[in-house]
Formats: structure tokens, C-alpha cells, sequence
């Protein structure tokens, strides 16, 4: 295993970024499904919870079994993909994994992981609220108006959390972290990310298009539509298992070469 994947020793062109991520997902993919898995079923614990009593699946503010299985769910779903970049960390490092060490690790960093979750999605959110309580006919172009400051925001806050958990940071210096590595590459990571959601979504697609095309058979058995949604199901959830775990192989190559840059420019200055 070469040490060079995380950290990198010089910063990366695409196609090497690119080949960091893949041999790093390569390398870590069956080592982090648990803890991927886990992490998607707990993000839809909202989701599961109204589907059992035949409801939609959407989040509904008057319900409040619903609104704390999501609250719930989504910690859940950060602490474990933190779990999973700290696994990924060592794996890219060379070094060999220890038990659960990475995920006590996480758990001894709950609270400020909460905190920079909670002032990176306020910031977010501070964009795109106004936005929704405008009128119905004012509101699709207020969301349009400002969704371009939320997904700057959302961009540059990208890696407050790997700041805090990688580089040993605090709250505040984490996001301060976050904004300076961020700066002067925000398009660089923008489309980086873009790309890698893309693929992802359409996975996902691909997925869904299968189940919908096996269960539009009228004509098959119930048992045989049963074990259909059975399979579905899982497939979907591996899906989303393997792209959560791609995204934190990208988040944990670009932290990686965006500090490198950051590290080339302050010596050159």
C-alpha cells in the first residue's frame, strides 16, 4: 500500500484525485459496508417509520415520533460517516485497522460533530427559509434567487467535519478550515462533487428503473411480488451503501490535496 494516498505528498491533477479515490474505495469498501449500512437505514428511520402505518413519507412537523426518528436518524447517519472517513484515513494511510477504534473515536467527538452539523445546516438554512415562506407565486423564484449562496455555503462547509476529525480541530476552527481550503478551489470542488453525485443518482435510477420494471408485472404471484420488494429493497440499500462509502473516499482525497495546495502556496508565498 503506498502511504502517498492519504495524505498526499504534492497536490493532485483530476485523473490523479481521481485514481486516489477509486484505489482508496477499492481498498475500503468491504471494510466500511457495516458501518454504510447502518448509516443509510438509520438516515431513513423517518421514512420507515410512516410507511409502517401507510402514510407518505413526508416529514411532518405536527407529528413528533416523525420529526425525532429524523433528528434521530440523521445523527446517526453523520456519526457513522465519520466513522467511515476515519476507517478510510487509516486504510489510505497504510496503517491496519483496529477493532472499533475509529468509531470510539467518533463517538468521543459527538458533541462538537453535533455542533458543526448544526451551524453548517443553520447556514444552509438561513438561505433557503426565507425563501420557502414567501407566497406561492414569489416563492420558486426566491428559491431560485437563493440557491445559489445555500450551495456556495454548503460547498465551502464541506469539510468542517473531516477538519475536526482528520486535522484535530475545534468547532470554530474547523469551519474556519473548512472556508480556507475551500477558497480559490470552490468551483474545482464543486465539480468534483457534482460529478461524483451524479453517479451516484444514477445508480440510483438505474436501481429504482429495475425494481419498478419487476414489479409492474400484474400478473406474478404475490409471493413472487414480495420477494420482488425484497430484493429491490436491498439492492437499493447497497446501492446507497456503496455511493455513501464513494463519497467519503472523495471527501477524504480532496481534504487531503486541497491541504497539500494550501500548504504548496503558503511556502511559495
Amino acid at each position: 500500500m503506498p502511504n502517498a494516498l492519504y495524505p498526499p505528498l504534492k497536490p493532485r491533477s483530476f485523473a490523479e484525485l481521481l485514481d486516489a479515490v477509486l484505489q482508496i474505495f477499492r481498498l475500503s469498501l468491504l471494510k466500511c459496508m457495516p458501518y454504510a449500512t447502518l448509516a443509510i437505514i438509520a438516515g431513513q428511520l423517518w421514512t420507515l417509520y410512516y410507511l409502517s402505518r401507510g402514510r407518505l413519507p413526508i416529514l411532518d412537523a405536527n407529528d413528533p415520533i416523525g420529526v425525532a426518528l429524523y433528528g434521530v436518524g440523521t445523527l446517526i447517519f453523520v456519526m457513522l460517516s465519520m466513522t467511515i472517513l476515519l476507517r478510510q484515513s487509516t486504510i489510505a494511510a497504510g496503517r491496519p485497522v483496529t477493532g472499533s477504534a475509529d468509531l470510539v473515536d467518533t463517538l468521543k467527538r459527538a458533541p462538537a460533530i453535533l455542533a458543526i452539523a448544526l451551524v453548517a445546516g443553520a447556514a444552509v438554512a438561513v438561505f433557503m427559509l426565507p425563501a420557502l415562506a414567501l407566497a406561492q407565486p414569489y416563492r420558486t423564484a426566491g428559491i431560485i434567487v437563493m440557491l445559489a449562496p445555500a450551495i456556495y455555503i454548503w460547498v465551502a462547509l464541506q469539510f468542517a467535519l473531516p477538519a475536526l476529525m482528520l486535522a484535530r480541530k475545534g468547532v470554530l476552527a474547523s469551519l474556519a478550515y473548512s472556508f480556507r481550503l475551500v477558497r480559490g478551489n470552490w468551483w474545482r470542488v464543486a465539480a468534483i462533487y457534482g460529478v461524483a453525485l451524479g453517479i451516484i443518482l444514477t445508480l440510483w435510477m438505474l436501481v429504482a428503473t429495475i425494481a419498478s420494471m419487476a414489479l409492474s408485472d400484474d400478473s406474478a404471484a404475490a409471493d413472487d411480488a414480495a420477494l420482488a420488494r425484497a430484493i429491490s429493497s436491498a439492492a437499493a440499500l447497497a446501492v446507497f451503501a456503496v455511493g455513501l462509502t464513494l463519497y467519503s473516499a472523495l471527501t477524504l482525497a480532496l481534504f487531503g490535496d486541497l491541504e497539500v495546495r494550501k500548504m504548496t502556496s503558503s511556502s511559495g508565498q
